[in-house]
């Protein structure tokens, strides 16, 4: 639109210049469909290299074709593809986590369905930041060593490390369903903060530390200033307690602004203790008491409130996390009597040697009698003092820093510091000293292992014979079997590596007819030699289609799952690589066939033609493979199934039906910009320009027949093919015209002798 003219000057205007470039589609995206030893079901997965295909589908298995025909592709020259594994039926792997009540928290389940999420190992931990609310899950795929760790989540819906969209969003092996529902939501306590044991708040607070924060249900904090001494009156140290605590919560709700949970925000001292308890006003999912460090004057740290602190904040949702699991590896000692411990230790009986995950260390407990006026006080200080003498021998080893030592009735329970199958634990009297014997550690004892915990449940029923038409022409609504494709935007061939049911076929190349792709289908593998062969192509098994070739015979490859033997193997996959390779080498209008179309990794093939019987095969529209001497394995032949000489087709050659598909392609997508525009002569101008200067270049490259463009190619878009009827009804007619490259697959040489100077 042209700019306002309102003063005087000189005015700048850019001027369209109507030129559209149209850009080549890719020719050479396959898509493979197929059994795979594990990915998803019925989705397509985008590949660019055989290492993608064994992340996800889990690499080669004796029992899909699939998986060698993908590797051949790469291998050959292929970069880019699609892969679709199908199966019969096929139910996901899961298990149930629970909280400490029991009930059933979180669900959690394996990404691909059928047998491979079977066996995923799941381990939960509350080794946090915030030991009291969160939790950190690993999940381990033994097959391939894959291994995924989480931190620090949250089961609050709210909460930025919320478990669903930390692992869900990223986690290439499971998903999390939460399974505690609204009503129980909202019916959990409110969250508390509590500080660890004080000392006489007179000893901790000064004008330098009097202030923190305290933000409720995540809502903005508000700041605490405690006035000195005003708010810490009182004779006794748990006097002076309780007055800090009723200030605190008077001051918190001075601040709610109408907010429930800061109106109805508690602190006191819980009987018996030392201790600052904040609680919530409100409960629910979101329920939560932090304490934040103050601007000025930190007292938090003083107080020891906050979990950095050394206080303990416990979540609503703390209640309905996942407990740990697995177990760890535990020892648990013999039963006590009442009196075993009235004189130990001593000084002869201090010490005990304890090997954790295979490390075996000697500790030392002391020779203090162990305190308390009964068997249970006795056993708590033995426990605590075995605890801290483990923990303190190798701090950064997690099965020692995390070990712990508790009592269970008249028994104490000895728990290395790591979960899973791995962990270990052992007792044994130490060379000097022991006291291994007397704290019943040795005869009598316990040792339990734990028991990983895995996914289970998934299964799957591979595609038999009978099966597999049902298998891949599956509902096509839903995108399943070869129609998860459906999904894909482009695919140029298509392989259904040693698929060969007539009904299979027959579907196939009816839809790469309406996805503008050529399809590659294998030979049978029963028709071994050329006559069955001939009887195969000349009946109704194969899709008379010019968007399909057949290639013969099977091919073996070496094996790299049985140390290099070879393997009798479709032979889509190898060609498809092949006519990859050939359009980045030479462009689609070149016939992928000829000397050096060689196939690699083609060791051998399952009949050596002659040239007799490929003559019985090529005029049927049979593309052979061969193998000569210097040469190899190459494909000799470049015929469409509507190739055969009596169907006479204009598209009898593979290189004229995918230059065709690729000119198709190219223009439907490079004249999306024409629709809807004003349609006359300014119009049709600027079609002609942009595909004339499509068409030129490839003209330029040797895609067509002639030596003038005049002679390769026509663009026509005027008066004469769009009339005034059909602008009315909003229709443009575009003409394009191009004369291909046939395959020189006769080569004639003549030869006669020459008579000789004889002069007549």
């Amino acid at each position: 639109m042209p700019v306002q003219l309102s003063y005087p000057g000189v005015y700048i205007e850019e001027l369209p210049s109507g030129v559209r470039t149209i850009t080549g589609v890719a020719t050479s995206v396959a898509a493979f469909a197929g059994s795979a030893p594990r990915g998803p079901i019925n989705n397509a997965q985008h590949l660019f290299s055989f290492a993608d295909y064994e992340r996800r589908f889990g690499g080669l298995a004796v029992d899909s074709e699939m998986g060698y025909a993908v590797r051949q592709f790469f291998q050959n020259g292929g970069t880019e593809a699609y892969v679709v594994r199908i199966v019969k039926d096929a139910s996901t792997a899961s298990k149930t986590l629970q909280n400490a009540t029991p009930i059933d928290v979180l669900k959690v389940q394996a990404l691909d369905e059928g047998a491979a999420g079977n066996g995923i190992e799941v381990r939960v931990d509350h080794l946090t930041i915030n030991p009291g609310s969160s939790f950190n899950i690993t999940f381990i795929r033994a097959s391939d060593g894959r291994a995924e760790r989480y931190e620090n989540l949250s089961m609050n819906s709210m909460d930025a490390r919320y478990a669903l969209d930390q692992v869900n969003a990223v986690s290439q092996l499971v998903k999390l369903s939460r399974m505690v529902g609204q009503s129980a939501l909202d019916g959990l306590a409110a969250g508390t903060s509590r500080s660890a044991n004080l000392a006489d708040v007179t000893t901790l607070l000064d004008a330098n530390h009097n202030e923190f924060r305290v933000s409720v249900n995540n809502l903005p904090p508000v700041k605490v200033l405690i006035a000195l001494p005003a708010d810490i009156a009182g004779g006794t140290a748990t006097q002076r307690l309780d007055s800090l605590c009723g200030a605190i919560q008077t001051k918190v709700r001075a601040q709610a602004n109408s907010q429930l949970a800061y109106q109805n925000f508690t602190c006191g001292r819980p009987a018996t203790t030392q201790t600052i308890l904040m609680t919530s006003g409100v409960g629910g999912e979101f329920s939560s008491v932090r304490v934040l460090p103050g601007q000025k004057s930190n007292a938090s740290a003083a107080l020891k409130l906050g979990s950095e602190a050394g206080g303990v904040e416990v979540d609503a949702v703390g209640a309905i996390r996942p407990v740990p699991v697995p177990d760890p590896a535990t020892l648990t000692s013999d039963t006590f009597g009442a009196n075993d411990l009235d004189a130990l230790p001593d000084a002869t009986h201090t010490g005990l040697r304890i090997s954790l995950d295979g490390n075996s260390d000697v500790i030392d407990i002391g020779d203090a009698l162990a305190v308390g006026g009964n068997l249970a006080d006795k056993l708590s200080d033995m426990a605590a003092r075995i605890q801290a003498a483990v923990r303190a021998r190798k701090p950064g080893d997690p099965a020692y820093r995390n070990f712990t030592c508790a009592v269970a009735g008249s028994t104490l329970v000895l728990a290395t510091g790591t979960r899973g199958a791995a962990s270990s634990i052992a007792v044994s009297a130490s060379p000097l000293n022991s006291i291994a014997s007397q704290l019943h550690l040795l005869a009598g004892s316990l040792t339990t292992q734990p028991v990983n915990v895995t996914l289970q449940g998934g299964s799957e029923t591979a595609y038999a014979a009978a099966d597999i038409y049902a298998a891949f022409i599956a509902d096509r609504d839903t995108r399943k079997g070869l129609y998860a494709l459906e999904a894909v935007d482009l695919f140029n061939i298509l392989c259904l590596p040693g698929i060969t049911d007539a009904g299979v076929l027959m579907d196939a190349a009816a839809y790469c007819e309406e996805r503008r792709a050529f399809f590659v289908i294998d030979s049978p593998p029963m028709a071994v030699d050329p006559q069955q062969m001939v009887a195969t192509v000349s009946g109704t098994a194969l899709p008379k289609s010019d968007h399909a070739a057949v290639y013969y015979p099977w091919i073996y490859i070496a094996d790299p799952l049985k140390n290099g033997k070879l393997r009798l193997s479709a032979p889509c996959g190898t060609v498809a690589g092949l006519y990859a390779r050939t359009d980045g080498d030479r462009g689609v209008w070149k016939a992928p066939a000829g000397t050096e179309a060689s196939l690699i990794g083609v060791q051998a093939l399952n009949y050596q033609l002659n040239d007799r019987e490929n003559g019985s095969l090529n005029p049927l529209g049979v593309n052979c493979l061969r193998s000569f001497p210097v040469y190899g394995a190459v494909s000799w032949g470049a015929r469409t199934l509507r190739g055969a000489d009596q169907m006479t087709s204009e598209y009898k050659y593979v290189p004229v039906r995918r230059l065709a598909l690729f000119l198709e392609e190219s223009l439907y997508r490079g004249t999306q910009w024409v629709v809807f525009e004003p349609n006359d002569e300014p119009l049709w101008a600027q079609i002609r320009l942009n595909l004339g200067a499509f068409m030129n270049s490839l003209f330029r490259q040797g895609a067509f027949q002639g030596k003038t463009p005049r002679e390769a190619y026509l663009v026509k878009c005027d008066r004469e093919t769009t009339t005034q009827d059909d602008i009315n009804r909003g229709v443009v007619n575009i003409l394009v015209a191009f004369a291909p490259l046939k395959p020189a697959e006769f080569v004639v040489i003549r030869i006669q002798q020459l008579a000789g100077q004889i002069q007549v």
